[in-house]
């Protein structure tokens, strides 16, 4: 009798699983997930390890100013999640710039000081200096663009930018705090990286099947691109010459978003922490998978708790030079100008900056 009413309550949890799974389907149907375990990050030494210290520029707080770009004035523009391009004007407060639409992402400006945007849900754009929007690109290969996130602009005119993934995003979810951790718990690799050639207009998939391609920079002397693969805690190097891949960094000490290429050529890398719990009980397992893709998006992102992170610089080969740690919120990018480092942000959080610092 005894070890029936054990089994009776140890069977609750079960049972109150199983009607949780049937009950409450996936955000996207056909979800068969690809478990993956990340194993260790990579160790930084303490003597390359600081506390971050950064300062709002912004006495407003648009909402999700991702990316930054700095005209030849010195003026800070940045996106805004009503699908506006916002300008710091002197006294720290903003101003519309521009209606882009959709959730402007990447942001930088070209040669004739367009500002060229990733837009996610409508493709790659072009804001002339007047704030007419001209949209360059929304297809590639022929599939639509759902997801353009970040960009680098070449001295040639090239645009090189990522297509994060084609299942998770504003046309499949609607409006929600992040379309990056649903992904990471679908696991499978959706994501592509794209280039346009502002000249010609001509634009290209250059990669597919890439695990939520997120932030690009160029090397130093433009001979390759790297990539953040947010959601396998990497960095790759795409080699222009003979157009080959390769892991460049991995087991990322955080989720990295945007990078950029620094004065002296190293490059800044946004990073998310990593949690023990999505490590080791999530990522590795079918079940926790089939569990979290069913919770609230906002149960893991949101503003009264927001995701925290540090800042990561490499050399030129990639080797880490000094982790800024401690950004509360962290910071969606690292955008250098004239010995400061701007970090945007994910969610309704100002703008800030910190004094570049590589040791």
């Amino acid at each position: 009798m005894a070890l029936t009413v054990v089994m009776g309550i140890a069977l609750v949890p079960l049972l109150a699983l199983g009607i949780f799974l049937v009950a409450v389907s996936p955000p996207v149907g056909d979800f068969r997930p690809q478990t993956w375990n990340p194993g260790p990050a990579l160790e930084i030494a303490a003597d390359l390890r600081s506390p971050a210290v950064a300062t709002p520029i912004t006495t407003d707080s648009p909402y999700g100013p991702e990316d930054i770009a700095i005209d030849r004035a010195g003026v800070v523009h940045l996106g805004d999640r009503d699908g506006s391009i916002r300008r710091v004007r002197p006294d720290g407060t903003t101003e519309r710039f521009a209606e882009v639409g959709g959730r402007p992402l990447g942001l930088a400006f070209d040669a004739k000081q367009n500002l060229i945007v990733a837009n996610h849900g409508k493709g790659l754009q072009s804001v002339a200096p007047d704030g007419t929007v001209t949209l360059l690109a929304d297809q590639a290969a022929g599939e639509p663009i759902l997801f353009a996130n970040d960009l680098v602009i070449g001295s040639d005119g090239v645009v090189w930018f990522t297509d994060s993934s084609s299942r998770y995003n504003t046309t499949t979810l609607g409006d929600v705090p992040s379309y990056l951790m649903p992904d990471f718990i679908d696991g499978r690799p959706t994501g592509r990286l794209l280039s346009y050639d502002l000249a010609s207009g001509r634009i290209e998939q250059v990669l597919d099947d890439l695990y939520f391609p997120n932030g690009v920079a160029l090397t130093a002397d433009e001979d390759a691109l790297w990539i953040a693969e947010s959601t396998r805690y990497r960095i790759l190097r795409y080699a222009f010459d003979d157009r080959t891949t390769e892991v460049l960094v991995d087991g990322l000490p955080g989720i990295p978003d945007g990078m950029n290429l620094d004065a002296d050529g190293s490059v800044l890398v946004a990073l998310y922490d990593r949690t023990s719990a999505l490590d080791s009980l999530v990522l590795p397992t079918r079940l926790g998978r089939e569990i979290m893709i069913r919770l609230p998006n906002s149960l893991f992102v949101n503003e009264e708790d927001p995701l925290t992170g540090a800042v990561l610089v490499l050399d030129r080969a990639g080797h880490p030079r000094h982790l800024h740690t401690g950004l509360d919120p962290a910071a969606t990018n690292v955008v250098p100008h004239q010995g400061r480092w701007y970090l945007g942000a994910l969610l309704g959080h100002p703008v800030r900056s910190m004094p570049a610092r590589h040791t």
